[in-house]
This record gives structure tokens, C-alpha cells and sequence, in this order.
């Protein structure tokens, strides 16, 4: 396989629409794309943008909810 380089600027943008064009909201997106391209700039990517076609999957086969806005309760 052929390697591409880009600058991390790129890759995020590059995982940022493609999230968004499987369904990602744009809040959702820039959330998962930042911490992708933060993960592959430490060197752990583990979790950086190799996940990004994982995660398209997930988003076209309706397993993730690229909508989700998290509410914050207190239970205590």
C-alpha cells in the first residue's frame, strides 16, 4: 500500500468530512477527528486515524449515533 503524507491539519479535515459525509454531526465530527489526530501526533495510533474507517462503518451500519449530544446529570 502506497503511504500518503499530510500535514495533521489535513488529516483532521480529511477525517472530519468523512465523518461527516456518513452521518456525523459536525459537533461529533470535530470531537472525533480532534482526538484522532491528537492520538496519531503522540504516537498512539492505537487510536488515531486508523479508526476513521471503523468508525464510517459504524456510522453507515447505524451502530453509532453520529447525532448524540450528551446531557450531564447529577445522581447524587
Amino acid at each position: 500500500m502506497d503511504q500518503v503524507h499530510m500535514t495533521l491539519d489535513a488529516a483532521h479535515d480529511l477525517a472530519r468530512r468523512a465523518l461527516m459525509a456518513n452521518g456525523a454531526d459536525a459537533r461529533n465530527a470535530e470531537a472525533t477527528a480532534g482526538n484522532m489526530t491528537t492520538a496519531e501526533r503522540d504516537g498512539c495510533k492505537s487510536h488515531g486515524l486508523f479508526r476513521v474507517p471503523g468508525y464510517v462503518k459504524s456510522l453507515k451500519a447505524g451502530k453509532i449515533n453520529g447525532k448524540a449530544e450528551p446531557v450531564a446529570t447529577r445522581i447524587g
